[in-house]
Formats: C-alpha cells, sequence, structure tokens
C-alpha cells in the first residue's frame, strides 16, 4: 500500500478534492452553505476559512504527488492529523448534535484516508529499517 503508484493516485485524487471543495467555499460560500449538508448556521467568513484551509490540503498533496518519494515522508504524517483530526471534530459534532446524520459521510472518508496514509507511513518506516 505504501508504494509510490498507489499514494500518487490517493495524493492526486484527495487533493483534487480538497481542491474542489476549497474553490467553492472560498469563492462560493452562500452556494456552498446551501449545497453542504444542513450545519448550524455559518456566516460567509467560517466557511471561506474552511476553504482556505481545503486549498492548503490540496496544494500539498498536490505537490506531495509530483515526487511521491520525497514528500511521502511529509505528507503522509500531515494528512493523518488533518484528515483524521478534522473527521474526529466533525463526528463529534454529530454525536452531539450539533450536525446532522447526514455529516458522516464525508468524515468517514476522512477517517479512511487517515487510515491509509497511518497504514502506508508504517510500511514506509518498518521498509527504512
Amino acid at each position: 500500500m505504501g508504494k509510490g503508484p498507489f499514494l500518487r493516485v490517493l495524493f492526486v485524487l484527495w487533493g483534487l478534492g480538497h481542491l474542489v471543495v476549497g474553490i467553492a467555499g472560498v469563492a462560493f460560500p452562500r452556494w456552498f452553505f446551501s449545497a453542504a449538508p444542513p450545519w448550524p448556521p455559518l456566516h460567509v467568513g467560517q466557511i471561506q476559512i474552511a476553504g482556505v484551509f481545503d486549498l492548503s490540503m490540496a496544494t500539498a498533496f498536490l505537490v506531495a504527488a509530483t515526487d511521491v518519494r520525497r514528500y511521502a515522508r511529509i505528507i503522509i504524517p500531515v494528512g493523518v492529523v488533518a484528515e483524521g483530526g478534522h473527521a474526529m471534530v466533525r463526528i463529534g459534532h454529530v454525536i452531539a448534535g450539533d450536525n446532522p446524520p447526514a455529516d458522516l459521510v464525508l468524515p468517514g472518508l476522512m477517517v479512511t484516508v487517515a487510515a491509509i496514509l497511518a497504514v502506508a507511513g508504517a510500511q514506509r518506516s518498518s521498509e527504512r529499517e
């Protein structure tokens, strides 16, 4: 799983996903809010801040895809923390009743990506030993 071609595809696909969400959040925050699950009211600035986070993650994943061997040691831990942490916050909001259960789909994908990255990182680490 931790091999270059698989990670390159994952980095590209996940980076493009972050890019789409980031552009929507920054450039079209009112549309984004109307298209997102029925979260509690957010103001435009909150959506744009989230969009900037997504643009940052898109940049990190897409740059990492250009040279997996070079950037994997950076993007794997960053991805585990960012994706896993963000997912846990979103899941926590659902558990607390702040967000509807429909908001579990994307956090579920984020947890999956974080887990894949964690396994890939562990494999890469054991290969170096």
